[in-house]
């Protein structure tokens, strides 16, 4: 007795009359992981194509438009320097490391005041300069001046710096105890005048310290310096 293998049938509208319900199952399922992962690498390619626009549009490092120019010491300067051209250089740096308040403009600083001691090659802000800006950050407040006092005996500027604390005194006008024109003040900088630039000997220098007081008394204790010897004490 012979055994025949079962035959398939076409309908003749393609369709297999001995596929099982398993292999159709198993049919359409392999054609929706096929449509989904076409999705998927079209995504994909989209999304690599978005980065690498992002990534050609960025400036790379050192290049011109992640740099700019800034101010920087010519060389090591002492604090209470008057600043002339030659004393900085243009330098071009990452902006990154670019703080706020930079100064860019040579002629600009020309007989500004250095507040402090520099570095050769340190960026040059508006803070290192005898200022307005400095004057508010330092006291903390935008009603306030830089009032610069000729002390009577310089060598008491041999022992202040920016940041400490001083009381304003003014000789007395008569008999009598001396004047207080300002308590406790911030002194922004210390300034040495006369020969040399910030090298010469104590009894060549005008020493000049620089303090920082509100309007009102700033004018008062201007007018003061003009016409009394005033000196400062250390808190």
């Amino acid at each position: 007795m012979s055994h025949k293998t079962p035959q398939s049938h076409n309908t003749g509208n393609g369709l297999r009359l001995d596929v099982t319900v398993r292999d159709r199952l198993r049919g359409i399922l392999h054609s929706r992981h096929g449509v989904r992962m076409s999705l998927l690498r079209r995504v994909a390619a989209v999304a690599l194509i978005l980065v690498a626009g992002v990534l050609a549009l960025r400036p790379h490092p050192g290049s011109a438009a992640a740099e700019t120019s800034v101010l920087v010491a010519a060389r090591d300067l002492a604090a209470g320097t008057a600043l002339a051209p030659d004393d900085v250089r243009v330098r071009t740096v990452p902006k990154t490391l670019v703080p706020a308040g930079t100064l860019r403009d040579t002629e600009s600083i020309r007989g500004r005041v250095l507040a402090g001691a520099m570095r050769r090659g340190g960026i040059l802000t508006d803070l290192r300069l005898v200022g307005k800006s400095l004057t508010r950050v330092t006291t903390g407040s935008d009603d306030h001046a830089a009032v610069a006092i000729r002390p009577a005996d310089p060598a008491v500027a041999e022992l202040l710096h920016a940041g400490r604390e001083v009381d304003v005194i003014a000789a007395a006008t008569r008999p009598g105890e001396p004047e207080v024109l300002a308590e406790r003040v911030p002194v922004l900088a210390v300034h040495s005048t006369g020969s040399g630039r910030g090298g010469a000997h104590l009894d060549d220098r005008e020493q000049l310290v620089v303090v920082g007081l509100p309007q009102k008394r700033a004018a008062a204790v201007a007018s003061a310096t003009l016409t009394r010897s005033v000196t400062v004490t250390l808190r």
